[in-house]
């Protein structure tokens, strides 16, 4: 039998909420896949215009941690960075925290992810707005990871980072050196940055402490951990920005981890495969397979759970989402002068089209583009007329049924 992570939720989520405590985040997401593509939620028919073929399609739950509904807002989101991305060579830089920080980011899950944020974000603009290393205003797109392979606990942020920025005098200056930034200059730049913001939340009473954890405790810990380098990684730059974007793709939606590196379930063991790190060998494709008890493994999926309406992909900069972006002067500086054109909005089958997965979206006999119609409620069925009939025109469903 094929192994699921909604077959997971609604086998054996029930057992572990009542033996674990959950917060309504991870009651939401776990309703959310357990009744995703279900009557639950209702849905709508996609039949042949010629009425060869009828094909019922129940809605997706849509939310972000959903391995069944990942694929389409991954691939608009990619598909609108593409646009925004500037032609200029981009950096890929690691931000990540050290694991001693865990349990503050279990407590404190929006507020620790802003500071991340903050504290890399600040340190990038402001070395490469030195003009001892690059002099210019910069564009940071990032994305705030909270797991590993096995699902344990690893905050790190990537961030995507212009090789290069718009001066002062509207001119577009290159990185002087191959290397964007000297690692240890950025990496005790950040780790002073964090600290401090983290004490100022904790001062402005935002962030809560563990159980049993005072704050003498806090700076100890802190001080520990001022005496320890910390990850931070500079890769090479990449032609573009897309290479890294594409990367990053993979984890905006779905959660940390997909059904197809769900193997089997069998005496309450979980078995799946995950990619092996650099310290075991890993050179980035071999992969290593692991078990986990069933219990263990909702409860490390769960708690990456992002908190509801939080934002875990920012831009700075250039890339920042306001006014004063100055994009289009930096856009201008590097050559681009063409006018943006605006596209029509596309459709789920013209999506699947363009994955080379037209055999989802068209009639098996004539090969006719399948036409969504007859919406119905969630915890009903579809209308048996809509199965005997050919739909009467083209309705435009998006991000619901079997593809979205």
């Amino acid at each position: 039998m094929t192994v699921t992570l909604q077959t997971l939720f609604q086998q054996h989520f029930d057992g572990f909420s009542q033996r674990h405590r959950c917060t309504r985040d991870m009651y939401r997401a776990a309703w959310a896949v357990r009744h995703c593509r279900t009557r639950e939620l209702g849905g709508h028919v996609n039949s042949c215009p010629e009425g060869h073929y009828h094909q019922i399609a129940y809605n997706s739950c849509r939310h972000r941690s959903c391995p069944q509904c990942g694929w389409l807002p991954k691939e608009l989101w990619l598909d609108g960075w593409r646009k925004r991305l500037l032609p200029c060579p981009h950096h890929h830089v690691i931000f990540t925290v050290p694991h001693e920080l865990n349990d503050l980011w279990r407590f404190n899950k929006a507020v620790f992810a802003d500071t991340l944020f903050a504290a890399a974000s600040q340190t990038l603009t402001e070395l490469l707005g030195d003009p001892k290393f690059l002099g210019g205003r910069i564009g940071i797109l990032a994305a705030l990871h909270t797991w590993n392979q096995r699902l344990q606990r690893h905050v790190h942020l990537h961030a995507i980072v212009t090789a290069g920025g718009l001066a002062s005098d509207g001119q577009w200056h290159k990185p002087q050196k191959k290397c964007l930034l000297p690692r240890k200059v950025l990496m005790i730049k950040f780790r002073g940055k964090f600290k401090a913001m983290l004490r100022d939340t904790l001062r402005r009473g935002v962030l809560k402490l563990p159980p049993d954890f005072t704050c003498n405790d806090f700076e100890r810990l802190l001080g520990k951990l001022t005496a320890v380098p910390w990850n931070v990684k500079v890769y090479n730059a990449y032609r573009n920005g897309v290479t890294v974007a594409t990367y990053l793709a993979r984890y905006i939606k779905g959660g940390p981890i997909g059904n197809s590196r769900l193997l089997s379930l069998q005496d309450g063991q979980v078995r799946f495969r995950y990619r092996l790190s650099e310290r075991q060998g890993g050179d980035g494709k071999r992969q290593g397979k692991t078990r986990l008890p069933v219990e263990t493994f909702i409860g490390r999926w769960l708690q990456h759970v992002p908190p509801r309406r939080f934002q875990t992909v920012r831009g700075y900069g250039l890339y920042s989402g306001n006014q004063h972006s100055q994009w289009e002067q930096a856009a201008k500086a590097l050559g681009i002068v063409e006018a943006k054109q605006v596209e029509e909005a596309r459709c789920w089958q013209d999506w699947c089209e363009a994955a080379g997965m037209s055999e989802a979206c068209r009639c098996p006999k004539c090969g006719k583009q399948l036409i969504s119609h007859h919406e119905f409620s969630a915890g009903r069925g579809p209308p048996l007329a809509a199965l005997s009939s050919r739909p009467r025109k083209k309705q435009s469903i998006v991000a619901g049924g079997m593809i979205a």
